[in-house]
């Protein structure tokens, strides 16, 4: 079966835009998704990658002008300049990594909704109270998920997903990753769709 690995980070706006996008392809050609939220903290600095406050003006001028292009396009009310970014915690990642260990059906759907707290609703999604509540309005047992987010054993598996992503190249959120080829950014999915494309006509 094709699979695509999915490296991600629950406050990255490119992640946001291209979640939703991303979940048709595997619904269309019936992939297997490897979700992997993973610590850009960690993969920044032995990749030359910068956080957004860090980057030069000019760089943070034009992310804000393609945030708001994109945004446009895709026909989604993105925030570009949310009062709750950067998210300072890694709870939301810890939250998506604990519904999708305990076999939740709807951990890339709670993924997007988490996002979509962000950067639509600006809400504060590091606050623990934020985060029970979209769990909650999922039907999804918040308290085991929470519970297992805090724990020794869930940091464990980031730091594996870190790792991974580091053995294979990963620089930046979003990257889709199918067989060798690595694709950078939501931006990169019409090459995405292409080579699944390929893939399944073999």
């Amino acid at each position: 079966m094709i699979s695509i690995d999915y490296f991600m980070s629950h406050g990255s706006p490119w992640t946001f835009l291209g979640h939703y996008r991303l979940g048709l392809l595997v619904k269309k050609f019936n992939v297997n998704l490897n979700i992997y939220p993973v610590n850009y903290g960690e993969i920044f600095p032995i990749s030359g990658g910068l956080p957004v406050s860090k980057r030069p003006p000019q760089r943070q001028k034009i992310r804000l002008q393609e945030l708001n292009r994109w945004s446009k396009f895709l026909n989604i009310k993105l925030n570009p300049e949310p009062n709750f970014f950067p998210s300072k915690s890694l709870l939301p990642s810890f939250i998506i990594i604990a519904a999708k260990v305990q076999k939740s059906e709807n951990y890339f759907d709670l993924a997007y909704k988490i996002m979509n707290a962000l950067w639509v609703k600006n809400e504060d999604i590091d606050d623990e109270n934020i985060l029970m509540t979209i769990l909650n309005d999922m039907n999804l047992d918040s308290q085991k998920i929470i519970s297992f987010a805090k724990s020794d054993e869930c940091k464990k598996i980031m730091n594996e997903y870190t790792e991974l992503g580091i053995k294979k190249n990963v620089f930046g959120a979003p990257t889709y990753i199918i067989e060798d080829e690595i694709y950078w950014g939501q931006d990169r999915l019409d090459f995405v769709e292409r080579h699944l494309l390929n893939l399944s006509n073999d």
